[in-house]
């Protein structure tokens, strides 16, 4: 098993890992293809639904601290997970196809933008709280793999079925996908538990505030969020601009959906070899910085090739090599920097991060992107616009894989 670079005594609690992430990202990846299809029937309107989804995190941040402080990881994790699923069985009995209402639409597409950030990141506060920063190294490229083939299955049903059983349909079974990750996270948690002697996860305590603070006491916090903005800069510029495009090339709720059902499975594929094959042995032998800053690097050149040229099929290109990037490579090394950090900084100033930095970064990106089309700049322009960015997107990451690599020599020194 040098393949997967996993030891006998991890692999219980590395199938757990997989298969929970498997079920959590299935459920995902069914219904952002609907999401994809709101985005590109209101695409005068996304800077609205970014602004929108940015205020519920405001609201559902200090929520959610206020759970991590007085409850245990085994209770507030399916707790927040059920909430999540009652309210899409309400989106099932809401979801008319091509009638439904846009107030409807609207919802959905707050409702599953914060979802997506709030169950994925308090899977990953998991497991840095359950693994090691060596184990990390090991092991997280192949448990996001577990993710990367629910998200292959995930937009391949929808592709598939969404002409039969009509958006609705497809919340039903992303329900039943959702039912089972929280499954498997009870089982790991009890494991974890079981593992500790009956001894439980110890409530993490202290106030709700204490994350967001710590963030900006930080500046290895601080260069995570520099990272995660520059990074969402150039995403939401890819997003927002390919559903421009799809609103002008593709008709219908269905066509649409199952076009991006396609690109969101052609993205995954491409994730998966870099999760499962790639990523690890990258962070190990090229180290956290030199891996860290290969996808500005590479991205810098997808967006010269937009600025010289345009269409539907190349943008889509440049933001499927974006999107399998992120996932593939950004994705867990973003993860990896949590674990030489304390518990609270896991659970508390990371959600803070990846729900209202990363939402944040969301509106401001697509405010600019906005305000360019308004003054008449093409998105073959915007896209020069962008290389600086990842210019600074370079620079973050290169000094965040240093401070990651002090801190981990650290923690490896004091656990012997």
């Amino acid at each position: 098993m040098n393949l997967l670079k996993i030891r006998r005594d991890e692999w219980p609690r590395f199938l757990l890992a997989f298969s929970y992430f498997f079920f959590l990202l299935a459920g995902y990846f069914m219904l952002r293809p609907i999401r994809g299809t709101i985005a590109a029937n209101h695409s005068a309107s996304l800077h609205l639904l970014y602004t929108a989804t940015f205020i519920s995190m405001l609201l559902i941040v200090p929520v959610f601290g206020w759970l991590v402080s007085k409850f245990r990881r085994g209770r507030f994790i399916p707790g927040i997970y059920l909430f999540f699923i009652s309210n899409l069985v309400f989106f099932v009995y809401a979801f008319k196809g091509d009638a439904t209402g846009d107030w409807v639409q609207y919802g959905f597409y707050v409702w599953l933008s914060v979802f997506n950030l709030f169950v994925v990141s308090i899977f990953w506060s998991f497991m840095a709280d359950i693994f090691q920063p060596g184990q990390a190294q090991r092991l997280f490229g192949s448990i996001m793999a577990g993710g990367s083939l629910g998200a292959m299955a995930g937009p391949l049903l929808t592709a598939k079925w969404v002409g039969q059983i009509g958006s609705s349909g497809v919340m039903t079974l992303a329900v039943t996908c959702l039912v089972a990750a929280t499954s498997f996270a009870i089982i790991l948690s009890r494991f974890e538990r079981h593992q500790h002697r009956d001894k439980p996860a110890a409530v993490i305590g202290g106030s709700i505030w204490e994350g967001a603070v710590q963030v900006f006491k930080s500046k290895y916090l601080l260069l995570i969020c520099l990272l995660m903005f520059s990074h969402n800069l150039t995403s939401t510029f890819l997003y927002n601009g390919l559903a421009v495009l799809v609103d002008e090339s593709i008709i219908g709720f269905d066509e649409r959906t199952r076009f991006f059902s396609y690109v969101d499975l052609i993205v995954q594929i491409l994730a998966f070899l870099f999760q499962f094959l790639i990523t690890s042995r990258l962070v190990i032998y090229l180290g956290m910085p030199r891996t860290a800053i290969l996808p500005p690097i590479l991205l810098a050149a997808g967006f010269t090739l937009l600025g010289s040229s345009l269409g539907l099929v190349l943008f889509a290109a440049v933001q499927v090599a974006q999107r399998a990037l992120n996932y593939g490579l950004l994705g867990p090394v973003k993860e990896m920097l949590f674990t030489v950090v304390d518990r609270e900084t896991k659970y508390k100033s990371k959600n803070f991060i990846d729900t209202v930095v990363y939402r944040g970064s969301d509106v401001t990106a697509s405010w600019l992107f906005k305000g360019m089309m308004t003054v008449g700049l093409s998105i073959s322009q915007i896209a020069w616009v962008y290389i600086p960015i990842m210019g600074m997107w370079a620079v973050a990451a290169w000094h965040l894989g240093k401070a990651y690599t002090r801190l981990k020599t650290q923690m490896d020194s004091v656990t012997g």
